[in-house]
């Protein structure tokens, strides 16, 4: 038997219940404390949101490196030809 299950639900039922237990915690409401099986429910959901969240924001460095190097060279030149264009030209 697998271990966890993939569950798609929307954004802001997530939003809702999150803010409920939290809402309900700093209400010092007894109900949501550690150990109970709802609170336990919202933790690990947040703890996999924001693990999915990170894992989609790690860059390849070689997309940005292929992003970036016309830049890298362009710009430079461009404003060495400014700066050294009036002597050249001469």
């Amino acid at each position: 038997m697998a271990k966890t299950i993939s569950v798609e639900l929307k954004k802001e039922t997530i939003k809702s219940a999150i803010s409920q237990i939290d809402m309900l915690n700093a209400m010092d409401i007894g109900r949501h404390r550690k150990g109970d099986p709802m609170f336990e429910l919202v933790k690990e959901i947040k703890k996999d949101i924001r693990k999915q969240v990170r894992e989609n924001n790690k860059v390849d460095g070689w997309k940005e490196f292929w992003n970036f190097w016309p830049l890298s060279i362009v710009v430079p030149l461009m404003l060495l030809s400014i700066i050294l264009g009036p002597v050249f030209t001469r």
